[in-house]
C-alpha cells in the first residue's frame, strides 16, 4: 500500500516568501532564455552563441520525463507493484532536474566559451563576473547568496581555492552533475515501514539538483551582467510586465512594477517570483 508520507521535504525558505520570492528553475530558465532572445554578442563567435543558446533553450523545453519501473516477475506480490509505482515517480521527478542541470551546464560552458575563451574552468569565468559587479558597486542578486548557501548543505565539502560564493556554488553544481554522469550518484529508492506502506524518499537528492540547476542560471546572469557592462553583449528592446512584479528597491524592500522595463535592468530580477499584485 502507498502512501503519501514525507521523509521530510527540503524547501528553502527563499522560495515561500510573499514577495521577492524565488521562481522555480522552469520559471527562472523560461524569463532568462527571454532575455538572451533579446540580447546577443558583440563580437564575433555568433554560431558558439546561438549553440549556447539552443543549450538554454533544451532546458527551458523540458516538461516532464517519464519512466516505467516495473517488471514482470512472474507474479509479483502488491506490495512490489507499489514499490515500483512510488519508484517510478520518484525517478520521474529526479530525473527531470538532472537533464535540466545537464542542459543549464552545456549553456553556461557554451556561454563561457563565447565571453571568456580564456577560462579554464566556468566557475573561474563566473568569479570574474562576481569581482567585476562587486567592484562596480552593483548589488548580489537577490537570494543568490542564500542558494549557495543551501547547496552547501548537501554538498559540504566545500570547493578549495574557490574566491567567490557564486562561482564556488557553480563549481559544486556541476561536480553534482558530473557525479551522475560518471554513475557515481547513489540512486533513492522507496522505503517502507512495518505495515508495508511504501513511502517516496530521495528529497535532499532532488533539492540538491533542483537548487544545482538554479545555481548554473544565476551564473548566466552574472556573466551576462558582467558582459553588458563591458559592451561585449549588447541588449535589445524593453520587457513588457504586462501582469507586473515585485522587484527590489533601493531600501532593502520591493515595490511594485507593472510597465516596460529595459531588459538590460530586467536581468538583476528576471529571477524572481512576480508575486501578487498590491491591495488598491
Amino acid at each position: 500500500m502507498t502512501t503519501t508520507r514525507m521523509e521530510g521535504s527540503c524547501l528553502p525558505s527563499y522560495r515561500t516568501l510573499s514577495t521577492l520570492a524565488l521562481s522555480e528553475p522552469e520559471d527562472h530558465v523560461r524569463e532568462l532564455t527571454d532575455w538572451v532572445e533579446h540580447a546577443s554578442a558583440v563580437s564575433g563567435a555568433r554560431n558558439s552563441w546561438d549553440t549556447a543558446y539552443k543549450w538554454l533553450r533544451l532546458a527551458q523545453g523540458l516538461r516532464t520525463v517519464t519512466f516505467d519501473m516495473s517488471y514482470d516477475d512472474g507474479g509479483m506480490c502488491s506490495a512490489g507493484l507499489d514499490f515500483d509505482a512510488v519508484w517510478t515517480e520518484m525517478m520521474e521527478e529526479w530525473q527531470q532536474h538532472q537533464f535540466r542541470l545537464g542542459y543549464l551546464r552545456a549553456a553556461l560552458e557554451g556561454f563561457v566559451r563565447v565571453l571568456h575563451q580564456d577560462a579554464t574552468e566556468p566557475g573561474l569565468a563566473v568569479e570574474a563576473a562576481e569581482q567585476r559587479l562587486h567592484h562596480h558597486g552593483d548589488a548580489w542578486l537577490v537570494h543568490a547568496r542564500a542558494v549557495t548557501d543551501h547547496l552547501r548543505t548537501h554538498a559540504p565539502d566545500g570547493v578549495p581555492g574557490a574566491g567567490t560564493p557564486v562561482a564556488a556554488a557553480v563549481t559544486q553544481a556541476i561536480a553534482l552533475h558530473e557525479m551522475a554522469v560518471r554513475g557515481r550518484a547513489a540512486i533513492p529508492e522507496p522505503d517502507s515501514d512495518a505495515d508495508g506502506n511504501v513511502f517516496p524518499t530521495g528529497h535532499a537528492e532532488v533539492c540538491a539538483v533542483k537548487e544545482a540547476s538554479t545555481v548554473l542560471l544565476l551564473g548566466i546572469q552574472l556573466l551576462m551582467a558582467a558582459a553588458v557592462q563591458e559592451d561585449r553583449v549588447a541588449v535589445f528592446d524593453d520587457k513588457y510586465l504586462l501582469d507586473g512584479m515585485w522587484i527590489p528597491d533601493s531600501s532593502g524592500g520591493s515595490r511594485w512594477v507593472d510597465e516596460e522595463m529595459p531588459y538590460g535592468e530586467y536581468l538583476a530580477v528576471l529571477h524572481l517570483q512576480p508575486g501578487e499584485p498590491p491591495e488598491l
